[in-house]
Formats: C-alpha cells, structure tokens, sequence
C-alpha cells in the first residue's frame, strides 16, 4: 500500500483484464478497487497516526498522496475529521477501519 499501486499494476499481476478484474472485485467484496485501494491506505494512516509522531507530510508522501492538503481532504471526507485532529483526540475512527482481505 505504501507504493503507487494502479489498477493496470493490479490486472496485469492477476491476469485479468481490468474491466473483469474490477468486476470481479466489486461481486466479492462490495467495494470497487479502488476503493478498497484508498480505504485501507487511509485505515494505515490512521493506525499510524495513533501509534507514532511521524509527520502527516511524511505519511501523504509515504501513501502516494500529491500532497499533504489531498491527505488532509481525503482522510477528512473518510473519518469526518482531519488527521491532525484524529491524532490528538479521541475520536472513534476504528469503526471506519478496513481491515485486509482474507484469502
């Protein structure tokens, strides 16, 4: 997750075309891939953002975000509340976690 990973990187790994990868996806998991994709970066980022100081610029970059303001806007639009806030507060934010698919 915390390299560029695309949807042509994904479909030319599986083997499958990108429009029956994302369709296969979408039937198993409820989710598109790229979804999934953003919501578990954004889960790590908030399991990182509780468990150590490093510093929001650093994990945008980390997790493939243009800039710190598009992590800002994207995890605030994921847990309703901004990452440096979601730091410093209790804010509930597990139930917003998605966790990793099992095989």
């Amino acid at each position: 997750l915390e390299s560029p990973l695309s949807l042509e990187k994904v479909s030319e790994r599986s083997g499958y075309s990108k429009w029956h990868l994302q369709r296969m996806f979408k039937k198993e998991t409820g989710h598109s891939l790229g979804q999934y994709i953003r919501s578990r970066k954004l889960t790590e980022i908030a399991q990182k953002l509780k468990q150590s100081n490093e510093p929001i610029l650093y994990l945008a970059e980390r997790y493939g975000f243009e800039s710190q303001q598009t992590l800002t806007r994207t995890f605030k639009n994921y847990f309703d509340v901004p990452p440096h806030k979601y730091r410093i507060t209790n804010v509930p934010g597990e139930s917003r976690y998605l966790h990793p698919l099992n095989n």
